[in-house]
């Protein structure tokens, strides 16, 4: 069984934007295919597939956003599981989140506060002179892309 994480892209990358997947549950994938697309705020990658096998499992779906390390698939063969995958993505969604009750440093914070948005949707944004926390509380989404700021410019 082969997991599939969330590559630190940058040294400042703390989550990324699962924009799409290639491959479906499933599916026969080859090492180095191309099993999902990734969008930072600076720049959009492609997730390649680690090892061969069978795509059994999609831990995050499309649009979703999750921290670095975070384990989005799961690569193996038929009748093989990973338990303690979810249990682990678990705990790093509340850290990421900031639910643990650690000590909160100022990156966590501004993380927190930040809004979430795609490069299209921030430049249209800026194009238009709109705040995306103002298009965020009015939309209610957790990932602002550019059709969200469109309808909320044609609202």
């Amino acid at each position: 069984m082969t997991r599939v994480t969330i590559p630190q892209l940058d040294a400042n990358l703390i989550d990324v934007t699962i924009t799409g997947w290639k491959k479906t549950e499933g599916e026969l994938v080859k090492r180095g295919e191309t099993v999902a697309e990734l969008t930072t705020d600076k720049a959009a990658y492609e997730l390649e597939a680690p090892s061969d096998g069978i795509l059994l499992r999609i831990l995050a779906t499309a649009k979703s956003v999750v921290p670095t390390g975070y384990i989005v698939a799961l690569i193996g063969q038929p009748g093989e599981v990973d338990d303690a995958a979810e249990d682990e993505n678990n705990k790093m969604m509340a850290t990421y989140r900031g639910d643990a009750s650690s000590q909160k440093t100022g990156t966590e914070t501004e993380r927190k506060s930040r809004v979430r948005a795609t490069p299209k949707a921030r430049r249209l944004a800026r194009k238009h002179s709109l705040d995306l926390e103002a298009i965020q509380q009015k939309t209610g989404v957790d990932v602002i892309d550019e059709d969200t700021v469109q309808q909320f410019i044609n609202s």
